[in-house]
């Protein structure tokens, strides 16, 4: 009964209440992975081969000959590497929506809070900086022949610089929104990153130059502290911006299994003045046309087809001549597949069966709406192959015939496929 009564005074000081929202933040980053991988014993047969199978990668690029490819990259693509590392960096908080109480009874509570908060933001994101120059150490040394002042230096200017890109994103999203927002990050983080990267190709060859800019940048970074705590009207931010950072990991592991809500517009953006695709009125185009209208206005199925496309191109483009061929087809039978398995779906929708189609009207508009969509796709990668093996004015005339047969084979052949599968 002793310990219930006094259950309000658990937390005498800002630094309990600190390290209890500290411990309930790694609580919900365990709870977050537990939903993702339901058994510990499944996740450390991935996690211990992996580390094992890392660290001898690891290891081989400290006493094996580097990769092929190390030898072309210039020494600028250390710094891009570092910043991009940098800029996942973010500032949490750990401030909670009844805090507010505090704004007028215990000041002091909060800031003690928020300056713990940072400090372990700042530490957090100073280990993770490490780890990944830790993975880019053995090119610094063994491509780039650094020694030890330059590479202890380059590490210290790029957490510091961290701190402060750090700070000046949070500033600005806690008091600015929209349109404004973007536009003072090309001042204040853009314009900075390229500074960054300017300042160490400059100063490579003087260690002890960018071992100053580091110190300076770790002062700013404090004084950002102290302008942060003294900073007024900005307490329901703080807390949005504070549960975005704390459900980042739960956003990303419900992405692939929840859709994001579409955002409700009066108008779409594709066909947004509703004219028809074809300008023929007969059953087959006007249902073709529909199909076509439904999957290009879906934001996920859309940006599936041009990401499909451009994976597809970069494949073809590195595979050598030999094979080049093979993975064409390959290629084409698949978004093909993929389009009459959305025709199937469009449909089969609940509104859409509705309509009474005659099955041949239905499987001729199908037909044409998988070899309208599929045009883009097969014209793209008609032209990589043909350019890439053919002289150019020989690819140049062929890869639109090309694409057109494409379009008409693959299709009628799909179809024949699935009929048959289906009986």
């Amino acid at each position: 009964m002793i310990g219930r009564k006094n259950e309000g005074y658990l937390f005498p000081d800002p630094a309990s209440l600190f390290r209890r929202r500290l411990w309930s933040h790694f609580k919900e980053i365990a709870a977050v992975v537990r939903s993702v991988v339901d058994d510990w014993t499944v996740l450390l047969y991935i996690l211990i081969p992996g580390l094992l199978l890392g660290g001898r990668l690891y290891y081989g690029l400290w006493k094996e000959p580097l990769p092929e490819w190390s030898g072309q990259l210039p020494f600028a693509a250390v710094p891009v590497l570092l910043l991009l590392a940098a800029s996942l960096g973010s500032i949490l908080l750990l401030v909670r929506e009844g805090d507010v109480l505090f704004l007028v009874q215990r000041k002091n509570w909060l800031h003690g809070i928020m300056l713990r908060s940072s400090l372990y933001s700042m530490v957090s994101a100073a280990v993770k900086t490490s780890i990944c120059y830790l993975l880019l150490l053995p090119f610094l040394v063994r491509q780039f022949q650094e020694h030890g002042l330059l590479i202890g230096c380059l590490l210290a200017f790029t957490i510091a610089f961290e701190w402060v890109l750090m700070w000046a994103k949070h500033l600005i999203r806690v008091q600015r929104s929209g349109w404004r927002r973007g536009l003072l990050y090309i001042p204040f983080v853009f314009i900075p990153g390229v500074l960054y990267i300017t300042f160490i190709l400059l100063f490579r060859s003087q260690p002890a130059v960018l071992g100053l800019g580091a110190i300076v940048l770790a002062a700013i970074s404090l004084l950002l502290i102290r302008v942060r705590l003294r900073l007024r009207g900005t307490f329901m931010n703080d807390v949005q911006e504070d549960l975005v950072k704390r459900t980042g990991l739960t956003s990303i592991a419900l992405s692939q299994t929840v859709d994001k809500p579409r955002r409700i517009r009066r108008n779409t953006w594709v066909f947004s003045g509703s004219r028809p695709v074809f300008r023929s009125t007969a059953p087959v185009k006007r249902i073709a046309g529909a199909m076509i209208k439904t999957l290009l206005r879906h934001p996920k199925l859309r940006q599936l087809y041009v990401q499909f496309t451009l994976i597809s191109s970069g494949v073809l483009i590195t595979l050598p001549s030999g094979i080049q061929a093979l993975v064409f087809v390959a290629l084409q039978a698949l978004v093909v597949y993929w389009l009459f398995l959305e025709w199937f779906s469009f449909r089969e929708n609940a509104f859409v069966s509705l309509l009474p189609w005659p099955d041949d009207q239905s499987f001729q508009a199908g037909i044409l709406a998988v070899r309208t969509l599929a045009i883009p796709f097969a014209v793209l990668t008609s032209a990589i192959v043909l350019f890439k093996q053919l002289v150019p004015w020989m690819a140049g005339i062929g890869f639109i015939p090309l694409a057109a047969a494409v379009c008409w084979v693959v299709p009628n052949v799909m179809r024949m496929f699935l009929l048959n599968k289906k009986a």
